[in-house]
């Protein structure tokens, strides 16, 4: 497994068209977005980042760090298997920590990324962004497949973000910074984030089997 820092240059590397699905997203303020993540033992810190309470708070040993890859394919493939590791629930929250440089153009991308085609104005300055699940079986899988793009283009772009759902009662948290993951997880689930990791590698331009089963 690659945990070293190494220099990385992905914003030439190619980027797929990416068709836009019907989705249940909206964006949050501060304010909304701790009344949902009070119910995980969490909350946005001071520099717009997810931070544990008390009670979800993991040891440091509970946090594996691995490099993205450089190549575009591949890094397709990775972001995928790490979309697939949060926990499924009735909602999930990407939140952009104020950490994140963007110019214009990347700023743009990921404003149509997530708020559709015909979106122009980037992210209009929003930081916190809620994707619902559980009432329409095809927005669920577009939502799956979206949350998955953005990953891609967060690690690409090189943005500081986190992910969480409902599911994270046990303090578990997909950091993303520098084109570096993040699994923040219980002691007890460690095992299966290097299970992840390990068939990633394995076969790396290989989608998981839950992309497979979407797409086909």
């Amino acid at each position: 497994m690659r945990y070293h820092r190494c220099h990385n240059s992905l914003l030439n590397a190619a980027v797929r068209p990416v068709i836009r699905r019907r989705v249940t997203m909206k964006s949050l303020s501060k304010q909304e977005a701790d009344r949902y993540l009070a119910l995980i033992n969490m909350r946005i810190g001071e520099w717009n980042q997810i931070v544990g309470n008390e009670a979800s708070r993991v040891t440091d040993d509970s946090w594996i760090t691995y490099r993205a890859p450089r190549d575009s394919q591949t890094l397709l493939s990775f972001s995928q298997h790490v979309a697939g590791w949060v926990p499924k629930g009735v909602w999930k929250i990407l939140q952009i920590d104020n950490s994140t440089s963007l110019d214009a153009v990347q700023e743009n991308f990921l404003g149509r990324l997530l708020f559709g085609p015909a979106h122009v104005s980037g992210l209009d300055g929003c930081k916190t962004f809620l994707f619902e699940f559980g009432m329409n079986q095809e927005e669920d899988r577009n939502a799956e497949l979206i949350i998955s793009d953005l990953i891609f283009a967060f690690l690409l772009f090189e943005c500081h973000g986190y992910l969480v759902s409902s599911g994270c009662g046990d303090g578990s948290c997909l950091g993303i910074q520098d084109g570096f993951v993040y699994f923040s997880t219980g002691e007890k689930n460690v095992h299966g984030v290097h299970l992840l990791l390990e068939n990633f590698e394995r076969n790396p331009l290989d989608s998981p089997p839950w992309i497979v089963e979407i797409i086909t």
